[in-house]
This record gives structure tokens, C-alpha cells and sequence, in this order.
């Protein structure tokens, strides 16, 4: 398993005054690796691609081409933002040490955004006409990788209803039935498709970072999270066996070895 990407070696002091409102994104928490830069109140530069693995690899290039192609320095920034989670443990870990290394090299904030509300802020913003959208509660379904995927109620704002939780069949299948939503979206539908009303509008796909960047570009911070990872279920290692209780052997006796008697004078 790769471990997280390593940022580049801190620079020894700021030289380059930052740009007010400079905001470098990264997602690398669901099935791809995406970066965007927030220059001037919109997205400049963008990159992104469909990976599973793989996301130290390609991260820190990523960066710093979108860097290059937004005509920033890292030293300009004046945020760097990252999905928090739920999503896949190598790709979160992997994002979040990135965008907390930046932010310490460079001094600037570090923020956290939910990768369920990215998920349905990339969706919406890709919908083809998302002003038709009839108003309601959003469902978002992020893949877990394991048989019951994450999921989270959003309000047409993108405010949670209820904090996120790990949620069982029978959980799920409720939320599912729930009245007053207007669309499901994300990437973990099929693993709701017993549970979710035909007559739901569905939207599949992930978040990304240009979602994440215009989140973190919001005036009032209301997607602002600290930059640590939600998980919602423990990660899938082995735990130590306790080592097996070490019965003394007996003791056993030395043997007597008679001495030879002395010869008689």
C-alpha cells in the first residue's frame, strides 16, 4: 500500500507576498485525483484523472502543472483545500498529508471540505440544466468498497441534515424511503439499488476538486471542516494476535552422580 505523498521541502521563508482569495484544491479521497486552482473568484486551471491508486504518484506533479497553467506560485496561496471524507483510506491519507504539508511550507490555512457535499456540488454544477431541479433533500451515496456504501441527507443548500454515520441495511433502506427527496447522486448508487424508489431522480459520478475549490471559496465558510479525515467505520487492518501464554516447562531434577569412593589408605 503506498503511503502518503511526501510535499516538496518547505521553503525557508515566504518570499512572494500571497493573492488574497488564492485557493489550491485537492481531491484524492474517492476514485480519482483532482486539483484545481480558485484565482480572481473562479476556477483558472484544473486537472483530473479516474484512478484507484496510485495518488502519490500523480498528486505533486498535478499540482504543480495546474500551478503553472493558473500562472500562481505556491508561495501566493492564500488557502489550500482538500476533501476530508469519507472515501478511500490510501487516497484521504494521501491528500489530506499533501494539503497539510503544503499549507505548513507555504504558512497558509488548511482547509477541510466533506466529500459528500463536493460530491453533490460537482454533480448539481454538471447537471444540464440544474436550475430545473425541483426543490427538495438531496441523497448523496459515496462507494465504501464494501457492501453497504456511505451515505448522507443533504438540504438544497448543501447543509447536513444530521451528522454522517455508518448505516446498516435496515438504516439505509429507511433513509432511502424517506419523504421529501428530490434526487440521489453520487458514486455509490448500485449499492442502493434494491433500497431507492423508482421514481427518484438518480445522478451517478464523484466529486472533485473544482467542486472543492468553489466550496472553499465560499463568503460565509459554511463548508469549512478542520483538515482531518472522516472515516465513519474503523479501517480494514488486522489487529495483533495477543502472543500465546508461554507454559514454564517443568523442572526436572539434575541427576546424582555418585562419586567414586576414595581408595582405602
Amino acid at each position: 500500500m503506498s503511503g502518503p505523498a511526501r510535499p516538496a521541502a518547505p521553503a525557508p521563508e515566504r518570499r512572494t507576498a500571497g493573492e488574497p482569495g488564492a485557493i489550491l484544491a485537492i481531491d484524492a479521497a474517492g476514485h480519482g485525483c483532482s486539483v484545481a486552482l480558485w484565482r480572481r473568484d473562479a476556477v483558472v486551471a484544473a486537472e483530473a484523472r479516474d484512478m484507484a491508486h496510485g495518488q502519490a504518484a500523480e498528486l505533486l506533479p498535478m499540482i504543480e502543472r495546474v500551478m503553472q497553467a493558473g500562472g500562481l506560485d505556491l508561495r501566493q496561496l492564500d488557502k489550500v483545500a482538500v476533501t476530508v471524507g469519507p472515501g478511500g483510506f490510501t487516497g484521504l491519507r494521501i491528500g489530506l498529508a499533501t494539503a497539510r504539508g503544503l499549507g505548513l511550507a507555504i504558512g497558509c490555512p488548511v482547509i477541510g471540505i466533506s466529500s459528500f457535499q463536493a460530491t453533490a456540488a460537482a454533480l448539481l454544477a454538471a447537471a444540464d440544466a440544474p436550475a430545473a431541479r425541483a426543490p427538495g433533500d438531496l441523497l448523496v451515496v459515496l462507494d465504501s468498497r464494501r457492501s453497504e456504501p456511505y451515505l448522507a441527507r443533504l438540504a438544497p443548500d448543501l447543509a447536513f441534515r444530521q451528522p454522517p454515520k455508518l448505516l446498516d441495511a435496515a438504516e439505509l433502506a429507511a433513509a432511502c424511503q424517506a419523504p421529501g427527496l428530490t434526487l440521489a447522486c453520487g458514486d455509490g448508487l448500485a449499492g442502493l439499488a434494491a433500497f431507492l424508489p423508482a421514481t427518484l431522480p438518480q445522478r451517478a459520478g464523484g466529486g472533485d476538486a473544482v467542486a472543492v475549490a468553489r466550496l472553499a471559496a465560499d463568503p460565509g465558510q459554511r463548508f469549512h471542516l478542520p483538515p482531518d479525515p472522516v472515516y465513519l467505520r474503523p479501517p480494514d487492518i488486522s489487529q495483533p494476535k495477543a502472543p500465546a501464554a508461554v507454559i514454564p516447562a517443568p523442572a526436572i531434577p539434575a541427576p546424582v552422580i555418585p562419586r567414586p569412593a576414595k581408595p582405602s589408605s
